[in-house]
């Protein structure tokens, strides 16, 4: 039963296997979906497997964007590079990816990205086909949706620290919306990237468009506001449930979150699950203090970062128009 931890940067990397964390994952320059200053270089990342070998945890790497042909010869060649450094395994969305990583590198562990777009059981079962060692289960499914996916498949169980709420399915991923809004520019510091790249490294990067608020009108009258249902709440309650469905990987997220958060996070987990390794039925009410107040700073930072992503939206549009 392993947490996993992002490292956002080398100094989070650190915290997060101080903090106890079994795994980190991490994002190449140009490669993971996100933006340079939550993303690697190669010689951080070499210095992250070796931290990692000398505590006892893993590196994970994340390659998680959909190459078009003109890129995938370099990112295959990057793919090489991190398992000769000694990366454990990888995190990967395109389904062509996945295939390849477990045919040329069978002792990696291969996690099926939340951004595959995982939306029933059929597609567990494809991904376990394909070759995959774990998968992200989506956290807005409910009991039935797990039970099914464990009945067609015995693929390695992901989960996000994440509440599950059951408010229909959701398919990150395989949004391209940023890509419409903004472009994002290459710079020396980034490899391959152009205005031909795929559309998940086209933008700067998802600039949560789902999540701002839309003004809807009809008919000439006032307008209205709406938003689309937000992220759920970390977990606390139901991690005996997860833990008891054989749950074998709990993943954090929040490589551009502050590094004191993710440490205090791993810290939280890394107590609470050992706790509950030892009696499952462990009262954890006790807590929910502490989490109540984790909780805030994460829900703090995420609407922080929100208004950033939606403030560089409208600088982009302007520019535009």
């Amino acid at each position: 039963m392993e947490i996993l931890a992002p490292a956002g940067n080398l100094e989070m990397a650190y915290a997060a296997i101080d903090a106890g964390a079994d795994a980190i994952y991490v994002g190449p320059t140009g490669w993971s979906r996100r933006t340079n200053d939550s993303e690697s270089s190669d010689e951080e990342i070499q210095l992250m497997i070796n931290y990692a070998k000398e505590n006892g945890s893993e590196v994970r790497i994340v390659v998680n964007t959909f190459p078009s042909p003109i890129e995938m010869k370099a990112y295959l060649e990057k793919i090489s590079k991190y398992h000769e450094m000694g990366a454990h395994g990888y995190i990967a969305s395109d389904i062509g990816v996945l295939k390849y990583l477990k045919d040329n590198f069978p002792s990696s562990r291969i996690h099926v990205s939340v951004g595959s777009g995982i939306t029933n059981a059929l597609d567990v079962k494809f991904y376990e086909e394909l070759g995959s060692d774990l998968i992200v289960l989506p956290y807005r499914w409910d009991d039935k949706d797990f039970q099914e996916a464990q009945k067609v498949s015995k693929i390695g169980l992901e989960t996000f620290f994440y509440e599950t709420t059951q408010t229909g399915k959701l398919c990150p991923g395989n949004c391209i919306m940023s890509s419409y809004l903004s472009y994002r520019e290459s710079n020396e510091k980034e490899e391959a990237k152009n205005k031909n790249a795929s559309a998940n490294r086209g933008s700067k990067e998802c600039y949560r468009v789902c999540q701002a608020a839309w003004d809807l009108n009809s008919d000439g009258k006032e307008s209205k506001k709406a938003k689309l249902k937000h992220d759920a709440n970390l977990m606390l309650k139901q991690l005996p449930y997860f833990m008891k469905i054989n749950t074998e990987v709990f993943k954090i997220s929040g490589r551009e979150k502050p590094v004191d958060l993710i440490r205090d996070l791993v810290k939280f987990y890394r107590k609470i699950i050992d706790i509950l390794k030892i009696d499952i039925n462990t009262d954890l009410s006790i807590y929910e203090e502490e989490m109540a107040v984790l909780g805030s700073r994460w829900k703090n930072q995420k609407r922080k970062r929100l208004g950033t992503l939606i403030s560089s939206t409208k600088e982009e549009s302007i520019k535009v128009g």
